[in-house]
């Protein structure tokens, strides 16, 4: 406590010391002078403690400081000097100003270092690597649970199935033909079967027992979801399409100025198609041109029709000619004549025309007849009859 106010002495009668000290110095001698403060409060405590008279003449300083019991004789040895306090102070501020030196600024970022690269996981025996070969066949199977080998196959089989929903119930294309049809219009008689196919278009040409065209009026068509038919609204030719396969149906035209109405079966699904049917109807239309000779309605000799279509009457024997412009075939004492140009002479029984400028004839025996070629008259030589 001597050492204390010997101290506290000195910094009172000397108090211009440490003015030249740095402003760390000063911090630590504000710090001293808290500290001597505090040390006053508690003596001046332990003092009123005692309660003990100041004799005159004696040092209140003295008295003041004297120990009322072992506990504050004992403050010597416990309370630091002020040197020492000011070297702790001054160890301080060193290890303070260390510190800041050390201390990293912002514009300083600290480096990082990269992880060390980590050792693959290995298991410690069989057991757990069976348990870890189990639980990753688990997890592949339930995230990918079909081979690459399956997925293949299902593609192919949806490829196959969607061709064969494609495809027609038949593996080659159906057989095309062009025909003509006689057309009878009397009471029981059949109608003529039109024979379609899905994705085929077939045309249905009307034309008189003259070949002229003969216009349509109208039409009216049994199931027009099964069927599709266009028509100009002008011309003598109707386009029927099948939608779909094995959907049967009828077709009832109206041709003009004709009272009965042409009833047609349509039969899709067939191995051969229609792609053009000429309808004879019998009777002159109104676009009928002038015929020489007499013709018998279309009905009273298939033959002709048969000519007509390039095939060979009943029967018939094929005839040589000198040149190609006519083909000739024999039945008994009639000869029937196929040509694309009009028959001159001899006269001819009966005549039967295609939509396409073909005609058929029906004639007497004849060792020559004579044609109008491109507006001559040229002349073929029939060999063969006896």
């Amino acid at each position: 406590m001597r050492k204390l106010f010997a101290g506290l002495s000195l910094l009172l009668l000397c108090p211009g010391i440490y003015a030249e000290e740095s402003s760390a110095d000063l911090l630590g001698l504000g710090a001293a002078r808290s500290f001597v403060s505090e040390a006053q409060q508690q003596a001046q405590a332990n003092t009123a403690q005692t309660n003990k008279p100041v004799a005159s003449g004696q040092n209140p300083l003295a008295s003041a400081n004297a120990p009322a019991d072992n506990t504050v004789a004992n403050d010597d040895d416990e309370t630091p000097s002020l040197e020492q306090f000011m070297k702790g102070q001054s160890q301080n501020q060193d290890t303070s100003a260390s510190a800041a030196n050390n201390t990293t600024t912002p514009a300083e970022a600290p480096t990082t270092t990269a992880m060390p690269p980590v050792n693959p996981w290995v298991p410690s025996d069989n057991n757990e690597a069976l348990a870890n070969a189990g639980a990753f066949r688990s997890v592949s199977q339930d995230a990918f649970p079909l081979s690459p080998d399956q997925i293949n196959a299902l593609r192919n089989m949806l490829d196959q199935t969607q061709r064969a929903q494609a495809a027609a119930p038949y593996k080659t294309p159906p057989a095309p033909t062009s025909t003509s049809l006689s057309i009878d219009l009397a009471p029981g008689a059949v109608p003529p079967v039109i024979r379609l196919s899905k994705g085929f278009v077939s045309s249905l040409v009307f034309i008189d027992s003259t070949g002229a065209p003969w216009p349509i009026e109208a039409f009216d068509l049994g199931d027009p979801t099964a069927f599709n038919i266009s028509w100009d609204k002008k011309g003598n030719t109707l386009m029927v399409q099948a939608r779909q396969d094995y959907s049967y149906g009828n077709l009832a035209v109206n041709l003009k100025n004709l009272n009965t109405p042409v009833m047609l079966t349509l039969v899709p699904g067939q191995r051969v198609v229609d792609y053009r049917v000429d309808m004879r109807v019998p009777g002159q239309g109104p676009q009928a041109t002038a015929s020489i000779g007499d013709e018998l309605p279309a009905s009273a000799d298939n033959q002709l029709l048969n000519v007509l279509n390039g095939i060979a009457p009943l029967n018939g024997r094929r005839l040589k000619t000198e040149n190609d412009f006519a083909q000739v075939w024999t039945v008994g004492d009639v000869l029937y004549l196929r040509s694309a140009y009009v028959m001159l002479s001899p006269a001819w029984v009966a005549k039967m025309s295609s939509a396409d400028g073909m005609n058929a004839y029906k004639l007497p025996p004849a060792p020559l007849v004579l044609l109008m070629r491109h507006g001559q008259i040229v002349s073929v030589k029939i060999e063969g009859l006896s």
